[in-house]
Order: C-alpha cells, then sequence, then structure tokens
C-alpha cells in the first residue's frame, strides 16, 4: 500500500463535489474500527481499491502561493461550495486546515465533514467560525455510545462560533427486531436536533444488519447507477450535489 503524497489539490468528483481535503486518510477512524465507520466507509474502500493506506492520514501541504491559485480555481469553478472531509478526516490536523480555509476564505462557501476523532480548541473553532465555515458533523445510530455523545458535543460547542449541522448517517430499521427498535429509538433523538441531514447508508447485501433483518434497505437509483440504500425517509434526496436542497447546510 501506497501513502498519499503530501500535496494538496483541488478535485472534482462525479457526485459534484469540490473536494480540498487538507487531510488524506482517516488514522482514528481505522483504529476505531478496522474497516472503517460501520464496515461500509466508500472513502476506505476507494482507498484500498487504488492501493492507499487510508489508515495513515497524511497532511496535504502547499505554500501560500499555491493556495492562492487553488482559490482562483474555486472561484472559476462551477460547484456551489468547496468541501473539505472526503477521503480523509481533517481532524488529524486541525491547524493546517484552519490554515487553508483562511486562504481560500471568499472564494466560495467552505464545508467540513468530520467525525471529531481530535477535538478542536476553542481557538480553532473560533478561528472557522470567523471565516463562515460550515461544519458538518457526521454522526449515526450505528455509532458507538461514547462516538455519539462526544460528537454531539462538539457539534453543540460550534454552534457558540458558526453554522453546526449534524450529518445523521440514518437506517430504516426494522422494528420488529429488539435491535432494530433500540437503535430506531437512538435515530429519532438524534433528528429532533435543529440543522440536520440525512444521510442513508449505502450498503450490500452481505452488510450483517441486513443480513440479519435489522436494517431493511431497498434498490434505489443513486446518480446513474443503482444502489442498495437504507431509506430512512422515503422522499430523501440523493442525487448530485448541486440540486440537492441542503447543499452541505448552505440552505439550512
Amino acid at each position: 500500500m501506497k501513502d498519499y503524497l503530501p500535496k494538496i489539490s483541488l478535485v472534482s468528483n462525479r457526485k459534484g463535489v469540490l473536494d480540498l481535503d487538507t487531510v488524506k486518510g482517516c488514522e482514528m477512524g481505522l483504529k476505531a474500527h478496522q474497516n472503517g465507520c460501520y464496515g461500509l466507509c466508500y472513502a476506505c474502500k476507494t482507498a484500498k481499491l487504488h492501493g492507499l493506506n487510508f489508515s495513515k492520514s497524511v497532511t496535504r501541504l502547499a505554500s501560500k502561493r499555491e493556495l492562492w491559485r487553488i482559490r482562483g480555481k474555486i472561484l472559476k469553478a462551477k460547484e456551489p461550495f468547496v468541501r473539505i472531509g472526503t477521503m480523509g478526516d481533517p481532524c488529524h490536523d486541525w491547524a493546517w486546515t484552519l490554515t487553508v480555509c483562511k486562504e481560500i476564505y471568499g472564494a466560495k462557501p467552505i464545508i467540513i465533514v468530520t467525525k471529531h476523532w481530535i477535538p478542536m480548541t476553542d481557538t480553532q473553532m473560533a478561528g472557522l467560525g470567523d471565516i463562515d465555515v460550515i461544519l458538518n458533523t457526521s454522526i449515526s445510530p450505528l455509532d458507538t455510545a461514547y462516538e455519539r455523545q462526544a460528537r454531539l458535543t462538539e457539534y453543540e460547542r460550534y454552534k457558540e462560533y458558526g453554522k453546526s449541522v449534524l450529518r445523521i448517517v440514518s437506517c430504516d430499521f426494522n422494528l420488529e427486531t429488539p435491535t432494530g427498535r433500540e437503535l430506531s429509538t437512538i435515530q429519532e433523538g438524534l433528528f429532533t436536533n435543529t440543522r440536520i441531514i440525512d444521510n442513508p447508508l449505502r450498503l450490500t447485501k452481505t452488510y450483517p444488519l441486513y443480513k440479519d433483518g435489522i436494517i431493511k434497505a431497498e434498490l434505489c437509483n443513486n446518480m446513474d447507477k443503482v444502489s442498495l440504500i437504507s431509506l430512512h425517509n422515503k422522499s430523501t434526496y440523493l442525487g448530485c450535489c448541486q440540486d440537492c436542497p441542503e447543499l452541505c447546510g448552505i440552505n439550512l
């Protein structure tokens, strides 16, 4: 397995995400869960497919001049925002993430997606809030109780500084099973929060909770392909980012 290169890049992916990851890989996530979160981490699977070591977090560096060139590209891009936290969790280097955000500020709205394996300092949160960064905290009823509490704490902390969004990896739980009912109750509690995004779980037919009948799922049109998705809310948007009603929190 190769490590990611320590050089930042701006990439537009097939879903319409303008990705400026400050960190590639997720060391803390892979230490907690061998195959990534829920055993279904798309970023982890993609990295392995390309022979990249997702278990090592690599900070993606650039000079001030290079960041200004990237800022110019962001200004010209058709995508409505730039996202940090697509193929890695920026929590592994909050200081550098804040530096990058300051350099590109004003080009497009900045979205950060994180699971907060490593918390920010108050100063770092204030710095992101000062430049209007929208912080998406990824959470799920499938997380451990400790992980959920830690993420809810950071989600609440950021409200003091900026727009804080709870990005819920949701499932359609089978209420005929005890585990399904328990997980559904946890999920209902998460959905009582403000500024939430419903991000349905994409899975496979071999996924243990699906095989055991705890999670229900259906084949859905997901952009240009059909995917097995566990839809908690049947009307949840599944398409490209540019047509999404929430835009990772911009419209919330």
